[in-house]
């Protein structure tokens, strides 16, 4: 276990020593999230509610969602491809630890240094900005940290799973866009999954997405609340187990093809 918190303290500094991109990725984030609470406000004009979300409401979903980019880190994830391509898979593969719990602990360093610099600073900007609606209790602010924490491990898990094509693949950096374009509309990144058609709506939350965005969101806003709130968090875990699951058996699948190879 020692190894594991030392990986992810590792991988935590090694962000640090990144303050340019982490201020750049800050400036980005808050310029289209301004971006898009201007267009919640046209959107909404003179209605007070849609899909039961006050302008207050919408506002602080645009900003609740860039805080998460980071964390979630929803435009990709090519460390994993990288070693395969490189083959420095290989060795890690025949080290004394847990492959998938390496990259999970790494990955767990990364995602709380961006939840910080970049996801706390962007929810302060954006109340010194436009005044955002806050959880009204110690409870529901637990909820929301649970949650948040699942929707990580779901989106790494979601990753890494696509990451294992790397094994098949020439160059998978093409799957691994194509996956995280995928994943915008569905988890309710672009629009919030209420503003959906009620077909869509349910076509959405048959996949995993929703769990990684909307969820957490619906939490922090107390649009989901008590049983209903504690119903989302677990929906999330549960989908965070099947795709757990499905990268571990892909990963396995792949280190038999390495071997097969005599690599």
């Amino acid at each position: 276990m020692r190894l594991y918190v030392e990986l992810a303290k590792k991988s935590f500094q090694r962000q640090v020593a990144y303050r340019a991109a982490t201020l750049a990725g800050f400036v980005t984030n808050l310029f289209f999230g301004n971006l898009r609470a201007a267009v919640m406000i046209a959107v909404y004009g003179a209605s007070t509610r849609l899909a039961g979300y006050s302008l207050g409401d919408a506002i602080t979903y645009t900003g609740i969602t860039q805080a998460m980019i980071g964390l979630v880190a929803l435009w990709g994830w090519y460390d994993l491809l990288r070693s395969i391509k490189t083959g420095e898979v290989a060795s890690d593969l025949s080290r004394p630890f847990d492959y998938y719990g390496f990259w999970l602990a790494q990955d767990a360093g990364r995602g709380l240094y961006q939840l910080l610099a970049r996801g706390v600073t962007i929810m302060i900007a954006y109340a010194l900005i436009f005044g955002i609606s806050l959880p009204a209790t110690i409870g529901q602010w637990s909820l929301v940290l649970v949650s948040l924490a699942c929707a990580w491990l779901l989106s790494f898990a979601w990753r890494f799973l696509i990451s294992t094509s790397g094994f098949w693949a020439t160059d998978a950096v093409g799957f691994m866009r194509m996956a995280s374009f995928a994943v915008l509309f569905p988890s309710g990144f672009l629009a919030p999954v209420a503003f959906m058609p009620d077909w869509l709506q349910t076509l959405c939350r048959l996949t995993p997405f929703p769990s990684m965005i909307d969820a957490p969101v619906q939490v922090y806003l107390g649009t989901a609340r008590d049983l209903d709130a504690v119903g989302l968090i677990l929906a999330q875990a549960a989908w965070a187990v099947v795709l757990v699951g499905a990268g571990r058996l892909a990963l396995e699948a792949g280190r038999r093809k390495l071997t097969i190879q005599g690599g």
